[in-house]
């Protein structure tokens, strides 16, 4: 079921869902256009969440602080000025996020942009805050920002961009790692993560890529918008679950034009290999569980996908057992579900 608008802000405006993104190019500064408050709260949201997915780098931050006499008279004066001290960084790109305030005002952001003297490396992220929409509505807005700064150029074989990663995720490289397993079975690497600790200089990658990997329906709209703009396939998700890296592999081949008997060679592999792995848990055999609450949609079909392979049955009294917050992330996220399903068992 599709989230309501009140549902999807539960996780902040659309201000700290571009921060999400525009924070992870290295070499970048952003702009935060806005009252310090506004600023404030999204970055010790930022902060916080970081620090629990243990990344602890700090990111180049700089408000422009408007104030009640930036909203009578406007604000592109204080933008001017945040620009030039940005620029004094000599950062590679500077992002220029707003808020709601000045959209409301109707400072012309684009306008200032435009004409300040680092132009050519400056970005216009229009994150209007919540009149803008959810944390959500800011990444796809940030992503597809940033990569109108690049054309489509000649394609590298068998390469892909990740696109929108959730960049404070506790278990980020974790899934990443899943996603180069599979993707190593056919011989395709990923040559950008689209944004996830790169350069400003790395972004050019986009538009040699084979195909886009879309990390979840989250950013799908930006998956779906560059992808048509490069006019290259996509693959919808990250695998979820043991059929889904199947799916996975065999949605990848076909998106790099790989033969379906070699499609077929390293989904034969696969299935071998999940095999092996499952036949670690097989102490589970006959044990009645019961899922519980589900905390994050698709978590139980997961579950249940794994349980069905391993003889284990769902009843009412069954012991409870906990499931990841998270959708499990291929094989690796299923296999760190049943650690913790035979811990249990053991205690």
């Amino acid at each position: 079921m599709q989230e309501s608008i009140s549902e999807k802000r539960l996780g902040g405006c659309a201000l700290g869902g571009s921060l999400a993104v525009t924070s992870f190019i290295r070499d970048g500064i952003t702009i935060i256009h806005s009252p310090q408050g506004c600023a404030h709260q999204m970055f010790s949201a930022y902060h916080a969440m970081a620090a629990d997915s243990d990344s602890f780098s700090i990111p180049k931050v700089i408000v422009s602080n408007i104030t009640n006499r930036e909203v009578i008279f406007g604000g592109e004066e204080a933008l001017l000025e945040a620009l030039d001290r940005a620029d004094a960084e000599n950062p590679a790109l500077i992002s220029v996020v707003t808020s709601c305030v000045p959209e409301t005002i109707g400072d012309d952001v684009e306008g200032v942009c435009a004409s300040h003297a680092a132009a050519d490396k400056i970005v216009y992220v229009p994150a209007s805050g919540f009149l803008g929409g959810s944390s959500q509505d800011g990444e796809n807005i940030a992503l597809i920002s940033i990569s109108k700064r690049v054309s489509p150029s000649e394609i590298v074989p068998r390469t892909a961009v990740i696109i929108g990663e959730k960049n404070l995720e506790s278990e980020v490289e974790e899934n990443y790692a899943e996603v180069c397993r599979l993707l190593s079975r056919l011989g395709i690497s990923v040559s950008l993560r689209f944004c996830r600790n790169i350069s400003a200089a790395d972004i050019i990658k986009l538009g040699t890529a084979d195909f886009f990997i879309i990390r979840d329906e989250r950013v799908e709209e930006a998956g779906r918008t560059i992808a048509e703009n490069f006019g290259r396939p996509y693959v919808s998700s990250f695998p979820s679950g043991l059929s889904g890296c199947v799916r996975f592999i065999r949605e990848a081949g076909l998106a790099c034009g790989i033969s379906e008997a070699e499609i077929e060679d390293a989904v034969s592999a696969e299935e071998a290999y999940q095999a092996e792995q499952l036949s670690i848990f097989k102490e589970l055999s006959g044990m009645k569980v019961s899922l519980g609450f589900e905390p994050f949609a698709g978590c139980h079909a997961v579950a249940r996908e794994a349980m069905q392979r391993l003889n284990i049955h769902e009843t009412a009294d069954g012991m409870e057992i906990k499931l990841p917050f998270y959708l499990p992330v291929g094989l690796s996220g299923v296999l760190k579900m049943l650690y913790l399903w035979r811990r249990e068992k053991r205690k």
